[in-house]
């Protein structure tokens, strides 16, 4: 978001904040001056309201008018696209042409939707502020255009609250238009009115049936006549609520779904509704209607696009607030509406069937069939249930019915629900897949929430769910191998959402769930849109071959079926055959939280995948986002993160980094588990409680290589693993290696908390003078054999099979860079031989040990020796050859000599060793070798007070050693013999 002070079109106040503009909320809508609810604007009713209206006077700017003539002069078209909302403490008493804007006035930006040619020098644009905008006040108000980040015209509104919706509560619906006024502005801002379409014979036939159909209702029923208490116009703490309903006008049947808030504050005046219709338009045969507030009479008449307009007066309100019903009485149908006005208003706002009418439910009532909501201690509650009412909980958690407990959910007044049932008879559609899918089109449409009750849904195709709320209350059962549900972007999930794979079917290999999203048509054009800001929580994903009925926990009827994957983050939605267009993609700020996986070889997968067909061309990646509480039981792989990190041209690709994956509660199963978790990706954090993992068990814990680049490029490296005591039971003391496997050690950091895991990081102190603290499983601790090799005194040799090997550089094993080794080729039934002397000293050791990189081999042995002086064995150790293998704390005193053998290879391959580390007593690293292992800085100076001793380096071209020595103040260098 670039940086900038101010809107403005002073030149000499620089460029405006375009990021923030483009980036605040948008409403779309369309009515004008506060007199239309959001519909069609048509060419008579704007200028009606160019002639009546009594809005504020509007500006153009001074730039604004320079961009005008600018576009007018290049022959371009001006795109008017933002209305902008603001308060301003210190209100000028009119606008000027020098208008500036602070962005923190700014309360709102909405989207122009309509825009209308008046005549060849006039232009209408609109929005509406509807009752989910804000709240906020505001006093200023401006038509901007983003293309040229310019401010075109200003007005100053009276001072107005827009209030939103809330729990009892219906927001403010207000709508706001400018008529702009410039020599030629239709042609540049490209305004129109549309066009006559010609008269097909066809469609003149048509007309004339429909017109025949039309006197007849006109001649049963009346001009105008409504169902029961559609279109009735209630007072509302302030507002006027026009209720949903069916009616008639002139003989044409409009519905309005639900019901409108209307705000006007010039009292009094009538409220009409407008149905129109084009008969010239072949393809606008639906009748349409506004709902409009005037202080005039107005007539039927046909515009001069051959729209007809058709107006019924719905009532009058009076100067007091109070509402006359104007509707035609002798023709509403059904008026014992009245006692029921309350009790009707609130089932239209909260989209539930609710019981009693009128008062509170009490013991002993008899709830009837198709209710799903309750009305208790005056609130209402969503809950699907019918018979004799046994108990009611005082905290209205519960209610007892016909002995049956079911808890209550409250309802929240404002918001609308769309039940999944409605589509039951569908015929069109016959999978409740399908049906679902429909469903969330119609809910994105209308701004609902969809609602999957307390039912089990059997479906076989893939629901996808985008821009929706969804309260999900009931089971979906999964039956054909297919992805389950996928969440591309801004999804909020509630309720007690259950997904289960069906015990019928046999064969299962996808996903459950998944968080992806590809490319999209958007206005024609091919987009990359990601898969961002779902929010998922209490999901349960179950497989149908445990049986829960019999068993509390579940019992596994067939283990050959705890087959396919959980829950799945995936940037590469093409792999998972969900389109075929390749594209950019990535997973990003998503939200999950409270999700239990049972019976699936991988619960949890994060994945990034690189293309097959153009690798070096697509980026995918799945970073930042943030999972908590997730459990499993009876799974292969706990946490699986699948990561190349890199594509073949080394740059990021198929990157999985910077995840936060919080309070994994994985349980160990007999039936498969072979790992807590899998990991390729980087810089990732994973918090878990491994449970009941047996003595047995190794490498539950891998971080492994996602691609084929040399050692050192795309590690899974800095991944942080914070363990809790149940994951180590079973492990002795100082020795985590057998948990945790890693093909390039030492690069990921873990952290064990409590008694069980105290010896398991056992560094005191940095492993070199400056470092810090590693908290690594791979002892780094305080490491006295640091550059053993270069230390005068101390001599290390290699021996294969009894022979020295002289020319095998050994410094890898001793210099702390986990990304080097000594490689040794061997064949089966070798034996390596690493030879410590250490002349100079008494060294009583606690510790040793030795690290393997890039281990191939798969068995091995190897045994650890301390001698003292006398050449005698002071401590030694036979082990299997491991990632790391250590003594464990031990008390070896007067140790001269340390011998580490690696035997018993089955097989040829590869030896590296990473590293050979030991611990002592009286001695530390400060007393060993200064290492700068990238970032060493000395805050106090180095103080060398023994005669003869010095800083001793080494020259880079022949490796020998120099002391450096000051003598009467001279300096000087002397070789140093080792």
């Amino acid at each position: 978001m670039s940086k900038v002070d101010s809107i403005s079109n002073d030149n000499s106040k620089g460029i405006s904040r375009r990021s923030f503009l483009r980036n605040t909320t948008m409403i779309a809508g369309g009515a004008t001056a506060g007199m239309f609810i959001p519909g069609v604007i048509d060419k008579t009713n704007a200028l009606d309201l160019m002639k009546h209206s009594n809005q504020p006077e509007v500006i153009i700017t001074a730039k604004g008018r320079a961009l005008i003539a600018k576009m007018q002069a290049e022959k371009k078209i001006l795109l008017i696209d933002s209305m902008i909302f603001a308060y301003k403490a210190n209100l000028g008493k009119a606008p000027t042409e020098n208008e500036q804007l602070q962005p923190n006035d700014i309360v709102h930006n909405a989207k122009i939707q309509q825009q209308i040619r008046l005549s060849e020098n006039a232009i209408a644009l609109s929005t509406t502020l509807d009752s989910d905008v804000g709240p906020f006040k505001f006093n200023w108000s401006c038509l901007y255009c983003s293309e040229y980040d310019t401010i075109i015209a200003v007005t100053y509104p009276k001072l107005t609250t827009k209030t939103v919706d809330g729990p009892g509560v219906k927001g403010n619906t207000l709508i706001r238009s400018f008529i702009l006024s410039y020599d030629d502005i239709a042609q540049i801002t490209n305004s129109a009115v549309m066009a006559v379409s010609p008269n097909f014979v066809a469609h003149q036939r048509l007309n004339n049936v429909e017109n025949s159909a039309l006197q007849a209702i006109i001649d049963q029923q009346g001009q105008d006549w409504f169902i029961k208490n559609g279109f009735m116009v209630l007072p509302f703490e302030g507002v006027y609520k026009v209720m949903a309903g069916v009616a008639y006008i002139s003989g044409h049947r409009i519905e309005l779904e639900h019901s409108r808030i209307i705000d006007v504050a010039n009292k009094p005046f009538y409220i009409y509704v407008d149905a129109y219709k084009n008969n010239n338009d072949p393809d606008g045969l639906d009748t349409k209607f506004n709902i409009i507030a005037s202080t005039k009479d107005l007539n039927n008449y046909v515009n001069t696009d051959g729209v007809h307009h058709y107006y019924c007066k719905l009532c009058q309100v009076m100067a007091d607030g109070t509402v006359s019903d104007l509707r035609p009485q002798n023709t509403v149908v059904d008026k014992g509406w009245a006692e029921a006005q309350d009790h009707q208003a609130i089932e239209s706002v909260s989209g539930l069937k609710i019981y009693p009418i009128s008062r509170n439910l009490a013991v002993n009532d008899t709830i009837p069939e198709g209710y799903n909501g309750l009305r208790i201690n005056d609130k209402i509650y969503r809950v699907i249930c019918h018979g004799t009412v046994n108990e009611i909980d005082a905290n209205a958690t519960f209610v007892i019915v016909n002995k049956h407990k079911y808890f209550l959910q409250p309802c929240i007044e404002g918001q609308s629900f769309y039940s999944i049932d409605n589509l039951e008879h569908y015929e069109p559609l016959s999978d409740w897949g399908d049906k679902i899918n429909y469903a969330a089109e119609i809910c994105r449409k209308g701004g609902l929430i969809l609602w999957i009750p307390n039912k089990t849904y059997q479906f076989n195709k893939t629901i996808v769910l985008k821009d929706i709320n969804v309260q999900w209350d009931g089971t979906l059962e999964l039956c054909s191998n297919v992805i389950g549900i996928v969440f591309k972007y801004n999804v909020n999930l509630v309720g007690n959402p259950f997904i289960i794979r069906s015990r019928s079917l046999e064969h299962f290999d996808k996903a459950m769930v998944m968080l992806t999203s590809s490319k999209e048509k958007i206005n024609g054009k091919w987009k990359t849109k990601g898969c961002v800001e779902n929010k998922i929580s209490q999901l349960n994903i179950l497989n149908g071959w445990i049986d829960y009925q019999t068993f509390s926990n579940g019992k596994v009827l067939d283990s050959t079926k705890l087959t396919g994957r959980g829950l799945v983050l995936l940037a590469g939605s093409w792999t998972a055959g969900l389109t075929e267009q390749r594209a950019h993609e990535y997973v990003w700020r998503n939200f999950v939280s409270d999700v239990y996986v049972d019976g699936f070889e991988q619960p949890y997968v994060l994945e990034a995948v690189i293309d097959d067909i153009t690798p070096n061309r697509w980026i995918t990646w799945v970073n930042g986002n943030k999972l908590h509480n997730l459990c499993a039981r009876r799974f292969r792989q706990g946490f699986t993160v699948i990561s190349p990190l890199l594509r073949p041209n080394g740059k990021i690709g198929g990157e999985v980094a910077g995840n936060t994956c919080a309070s994994l509660d994985f349980q160990w199963s007999r039936y498969s588990t072979e790992s807590f978790l899998v990991c390729e990706g980087r810089n990732n954090k994973f918090e878990l409680m491994g449970w009941d993992a047996p003595k047995t068990a190794t490498n539950t814990i891998k971080f492994l290589r996602g691609n084929t680049f040399p050692p050192g490029y795309g590690e899974a490296a800095g991944n942080i693993v914070e363990l809790y005591g149940a994951t180590l039971r079973h492990l002795n003391g100082s020795d985590l290696s057998p948990l945790v496997y890693e093909s390039n050690p030492g690069l990921n950091t873990f952290i064990a908390e409590g008694f069980q895991g105290r010896n398991l990081m056992p560094e005191s102190s940095p492993p070199t003078v400056g470092s810090t603290l590693t908290n690594s499983y791979i002892p780094k601790l305080d490491n006295f054999l640091a550059f053993i090799n270069d230390r005068p005194g101390c001599h290390v040799k290699l021996f294969k099979n009894g022979h020295i090997q002289t020319k095998v550089d050994l410094a890898p094993m001793f210099d702390f860079n986990p990304e080097s080794a000594v490689r040794l080729a061997v064949k089966k039934g070798d034996e390596y031989k690493v030879v410590i002397s250490l002349e100079n000293a008494i060294n009583h050791f606690n510790m040793a040990g030795s690290t393997l990189g890039y281990n191939n081999l798969t068995s091995g042995k190897i045994e650890i020796d301390l001698h003292d002086r006398h050449k005698q064995s002071v401590y030694s150790s036979k082990q299997t050859l491991k990632t790391a293998n250590v003594t464990g704390f031990i008390n070896a005193t007067n140790i001269k000599t340390i011998v580490i053998t690696y035997s018993g290879f089955d097989r040829d391959g590869k030896l590296n060793i990473s590293s050979i580390y030991g611990q002592t007593y009286n001695r530390n690293a400060a007393q060993g070798v200064m290492t700068a292992d990238g970032a060493c800085w000395m805050q106090d100076d180095i103080k060398i007070n023994k005669a003869g001793a010095g800083v001793v380096i080494r020259d880079e071209v022949n490796g020998q050693l120099y002391r450096i020595a000051i003598a009467n103040g001279e300096l000087k260098l002397a070789p140093v013999n080792k």
